[in-house]
C-alpha cells in the first residue's frame, strides 16, 4: 500500500465534509467521479469510511493507472470504473454520495442530468466542487429543487471554490434550497472580494 499523498486544502476541505457525515453512517457507498488521480478516495479508503468506495473517470488508462496503485487495499472495499460519470448504475437499497470535484459546472449538470434520467433511486447526496461554471450550476440547481444540506468556501492557491452538499429528494422549503449566489459569502471577509 502506497503512502497517502497529503491533499491540497480544498480535497481537504471535501474529506473532512464527507469524514463527519460519517460519523453518523450517512453512506454505505462513495463515488469519486473525475477521480484522475484517486488522492481523495484514497484517503476515504483508508479511513474506512464506507463499505465500498467506486473510483470513477472516463478515462481508461487513468483507471488502469489508479488500480494498479490501489493494489495494497482489500479489493472488496473499492471498485475501479472507466465510464462516464453519468451513466453510473446504483446498487439498490444503499444510500449514495457522489462526489463531482475538479470538473466544471456544465458538466456537472450534464452528469446530474444524466443520472436523474437514468436512476429512480432518491437516496443520493451529492457533493460538488466545480472548477469553474460556478453561476451556471448554481442556477440550474435553483430550478431543479435540490434539498442543499451544506455550502461552504475553501481558498486554495489563489482560488476560491465553493463546496456544496445537496441531496436528490426535491425540496419546496426556500431556506433548503440552492440560492443563486450562495449564503456562505462574507462581505467582512477580505478573501470574499478576489
Amino acid at each position: 500500500m502506497q503512502a497517502i499523498k497529503t491533499l491540497g486544502r480544498r480535497l481537504d476541505a471535501i474529506f473532512d465534509l464527507v469524514e463527519s457525515r460519517q460519523q453518523h453512517k450517512t453512506y454505505d457507498a462513495i463515488w469519486d467521479c473525475g477521480c484522475d488521480h484517486g488522492y481523495l478516495g484514497q484517503k476515504i479508503l483508508a479511513a474506512e469510511l464506507c463499505e465500498t468506495l467506486y473510483f470513477i473517470d472516463q478515462v481508461p488508462h487513468i483507471i488502469k493507472q489508479l488500480a494498479s496503485r490501489l493494489r495494497g487495499y482489500p479489493g472488496d472495499h473499492y471498485r475501479t470504473i472507466a465510464t462516464d460519470a453519468g451513466l453510473i448504475e446504483f446498487p439498490p437499497n444503499k444510500r449514495h454520495l457522489v462526489i463531482l470535484a475538479g470538473i466544471g459546472g456544465e458538466r456537472i449538470i450534464e452528469i446530474l442530468r444524466n443520472i436523474a434520467r437514468n436512476t429512480v433511486n432518491e437516496q443520493i447526496d451529492y457533493l460538488l466542487c466545480p472548477s469553474t461554471g460556478h453561476y451556471e450550476l448554481r442556477e440550474y440547481l435553483s430550478t431543479t429543487a435540490f434539498c442543499l444540506h451544506h455550502e461552504s468556501i475553501v481558498s486554495e492557491k489563489g482560488r476560491d471554490y465553493e463546496i456544496i452538499l445537496i441531496n436528490a429528494i426535491p425540496t419546496t422549503d426556500s431556506k433548503n434550497r440552492v440560492s443563486l449566489t450562495g449564503k456562505m459569502w462574507d462581505k467582512g471577509n477580505a478573501n470574499h472580494h478576489r
